[in-house]
């Protein structure tokens, strides 16, 4: 089981640290949507809980919201003036589910931690949880990333109004990207440790089915030596003389 923990279990850790990474970059950046608006002259980059926009001068400029109260920031004397998309509450959900997803990934990297320990029983159901929790947040990027696109592709978000001839149609953008990534590295992660996790079952289990069919044996004393010997132990025939 050391060959297969370096050639699976080790590696899928290593795999699932790297989605965790993406995933984490993905959520920080903006560019979930990506559109230029020409009349603007300026990219305009909107993301989960942070939109940002490139200014003709070549100023970066961005906004943020954490609260269902930055919504519908338009209303705002301080940032009324600035051309930035709208935050929206499907955004704020899919962000708060995507950190719970990461969350459950970094109690995955705990089990794994714990799955060192020498307890065989601590061991295998750590090792189980390990894929348990690494599915569960593949499942959770997915289906964010799923929902993401529905929504960006519908017409109330997929556009950015400018002026009523200023209509851009906006596109998934590097951050999207990222996290697809990092949602295709769970996947892999999963997939490995899934298998080490079903091939120390398989070990558990058929060691166990060895110690508890071991051959019996007779003993004899070694004339001489003072050590016994195994011998094969033959079951006794009863034989009936006439």
């Amino acid at each position: 089981m050391h060959a297969d923990r370096l050639v699976l279990q080790i590696p899928a850790l290593v795999i699932a640290i790297i989605g965790f990474i993406l995933v984490w970059v993905s959520l920080a950046t903006p560019a979930w949507q990506v559109t230029y608006a020409r009349e603007l002259q300026q990219w305009v980059q909107s993301g989960l809980w942070i939109n940002c926009q490139t200014r003709p001068a070549g100023m970066y400029t961005c906004t943020y919201t954490f609260n269902e109260y930055d919504f519908d920031f338009y209303s705002s004397a301080e940032v009324v003036s600035m051309r930035t998309p709208p935050f929206y509450f499907w955004q704020r959900t899919l962000l708060h589910i995507f950190v719970a997803g990461q969350v459950i990934a970094l109690g995955s990297f705990i089990t794994f931690c714990i799955s060192n320990s020498d307890v065989r029983a601590t061991q295998r159901c750590s090792t189980f949880m390990f894929s348990a929790l690494i599915g569960l947040t593949t499942l959770i990027c997915y289906g964010c990333l799923l929902v993401f696109s529905v929504f960006a592709h519908m017409v109330k978000y997929r556009f950015y109004t400018v002026s009523v001839s200023g209509i851009y149609e906006k596109h998934h953008g590097y951050s999207f990207y990222f996290a697809l990534t990092g949602a295709l590295f769970y996947t892999v992660s999963f997939i490995v440790s899934l298998l080490y996790a079903f091939k120390s079952l398989r070990a558990d289990r058929y060691g166990y089915a060895g110690s508890s069919q071991q051959t019996i044996t007779g003993y004899r004393a070694d004339s001489g030596s003072g050590h016994f010997t195994p011998e094969p132990w033959t079951p006794f025939r009863a034989t009936t003389t006439v």
